[in-house]
C-alpha cells in the first residue's frame, strides 16, 4: 500500500480583505492628497491650518498601511529562508512603513494643536 503524504498548502501572500483594504487606504489617501492640493493657500502658517493637517495626515497613514503590511508579509515569506536579501527589503519597507506612520501622527498633532490654538484664543 502506498502511503500518501498529507498536502500542505502554503498560506496566501496577502488574503483578499486585506488587498481589498490595503486598496480603500492607497484611494483614501489619493483622495485626500488631491484636497489637499485643491485647498487655497493659507494665509499663515501652515501647522496651524487644521484641515490641511489632518487631511495630509490621515494621507500619509493611508499610504504607511499597505507598506507595513507589504513588510510583514514579506518577512513572514523569508523567515525561513538562508539568505538575507528577502528579510533587508522586508526590513526596509517596514521601516519606511513605520516613518511614514509617524509622519501621519505628527501631522495629526499638528492638526490638535491648531485646533486647541484656534480654541483657546492664543
Amino acid at each position: 500500500m502506498d502511503e500518501m503524504s498529507p498536502v500542505v498548502s502554503q498560506e496566501p501572500f496577502l488574503r483578499r480583505c486585506t488587498l481589498v483594504t490595503m486598496a480603500a487606504a492607497l484611494g483614501a489617501a489619493m483622495v485626500c492628497f488631491a484636497v489637499v492640493a485643491l485647498l487655497p493657500a493659507p494665509k499663515g502658517p501652515l501647522f496651524l491650518d487644521p484641515l490641511r493637517s489632518f487631511l495630509t495626515g490621515f494621507g500619509v497613514l493611508g499610504v504607511a498601511y499597505p507598506l507595513c503590511t507589504v513588510g510583514s508579509a514579506l518577512s513572514r515569506r523569508y523567515s525561513s529562508s538562508p539568505y538575507f536579501e528577502g528579510a533587508f527589503i522586508a526590513g526596509v519597507i517596514h521601516l519606511f512603513g513605520f516613518l511614514c506612520g509617524a509622519v501621519g501622527l505628527v501631522c495629526l498633532g499638528f492638526g490638535v494643536y491648531s485646533l486647541i490654538v484656534r480654541f483657546s484664543g492664543l
